[in-house]
């Protein structure tokens, strides 16, 4: 993390617990009561999974595992939930982590299958990029996908990122092998 300016930022939003953008999307830190959303909207989305380096959760118990783990992740790291203003039901996350010299990289954005389409996901990556670049003092962002996620590479480039390289991986969870591929946003 950034010297000195994570910790204060981190205070700035356990303070205030919500990090508000635009009329309709609100970014805040896991609770224990958001389980049957990320269990219905997320976790156990095998086709959501598809595209992302996470497991889709086979049980509920396995859920509330994952469920602690994030709250306990979140604390300490630039990782937020994104909600409905209006409801507070989780319809997706977003995070991300400052790999050296104010770079950072993402680690993961996912939006819930029903509610993508519709610039949730767009809002909740420009309110990060605003975090990063205005508050932390980022010089650059990068974006990562895979190849075959379409979507996500309009998604990144509708938002200014310019395409970097490629570069082939394996998912640890199930071993698949797939090409990754990277882009970058500088701060302006």
């Amino acid at each position: 993390m950034t010297t000195g300016l994570w910790p204060a930022f981190c205070n700035f939003f356990l303070l205030s617990g919500i990090y508000k953008l635009m009329e309709k999307i609100i970014l805040r830190k896991a609770r224990t009561e958001d389980l049957d959303s990320m269990w219905n909207n997320i976790w156990q989305d095998k086709e959501l999974a598809k595209f992302m380096l996470w497991k889709p959760v086979e049980n509920i118990e396995e859920a509330k595992i994952r469920l602690q783990k994030t709250i306990e992740y979140q604390k300490s790291n630039l990782a937020f939930y994104i909600c409905l203003e209006e409801t507070d039901e989780v319809i997706g996350f977003l995070g991300a982590v400052d790999t050296g010299d104010c770079i950072f990289e993402d680690t993961g954005i996912c939006i819930a299958s029903k509610y993508q389409g519709k610039g949730f996901g767009k809002q909740a990556m420009q309110l990060l990029l605003k975090m990063i670049f205005e508050e932390l003092g980022g010089k650059e962002f990068i974006y990562s996908c895979f190849e075959e996620n379409k979507k996500s590479q309009k998604f990144c480039e509708s938002l200014g990122f310019e395409y970097k390289y490629s570069k082939q991986s394996i998912r640890k969870w199930d071993g698949l092998k797939y090409t990754a591929r990277y882009y970058k946003k500088t701060g302006e």
